[in-house]
């Protein structure tokens, strides 16, 4: 009984000897997993850092690129050709070519208009939504609509459309 007692003693030390180096490698790798996340953590706060300031210097680059395109109006059309603009020496030319535009869009398979700013398209836009208006149109830097009766309107930027159709 005696050797059984000494065998058992022993496979008792032999474990605890084994559990308590097993309980110090596992505080080991439980102190380094401690030191990984604080370091996981500080490079993800890094990172994240990085990417405001990457994302920031690309709206920098995009906004730069884009006010420093001087023909960006043309260049944003992707698949087509730029405009080819033309100034006409005389009136009566450019009179002629913008009548005759729709058969020569359809023919030549072109677009011929003529140049508007932005507040002469919005004032052509409502008048084209004015119930009263049967047709506008852009005729050498004015707006013009006419109305149900077939009279003629020249209308400016800022006109009341109803108050000018009264008159």
């Amino acid at each position: 009984m005696s050797e059984v007692k000494s065998e058992v003693d022993k496979l008792k030390t032999n474990y605890d000897s084994k559990i308590s180096h097993l309980h110090d490698k596992l505080n080991t790798i439980e102190f380094e997993n401690g030191n990984l996340l604080e370091k996981n953590a500080s490079l993800h706060s890094d990172l994240r850092k990085m990417r405001d300031v990457v994302d920031e210097n690309n709206k920098k680059a995009t906004e730069s690129v884009r006010l420093g395109n001087w023909n960006e109006q043309y260049s944003r059309i992707e698949g087509s050709p730029r405009p080819i603009l033309i100034k006409f020496l005389r009136m009566d030319t450019k009179i002629t070519l913008l009548r005759k535009k729709k058969s020569i869009n359809e023919a030549l398979k072109v677009r011929i208009g003529d140049d508007i700013t932005k507040l002469n398209q919005g004032l052509q836009n409502r008048l084209y939504q004015h119930d009263n208006i049967v047709s506008s149109w852009y005729f050498n830097g004015h707006v013009y609509g006419s109305d149900e009766e077939g009279t003629r309107h020249r209308f400016e930027i800022f006109d009341d459309i109803a108050k000018k159709l009264k008159k």
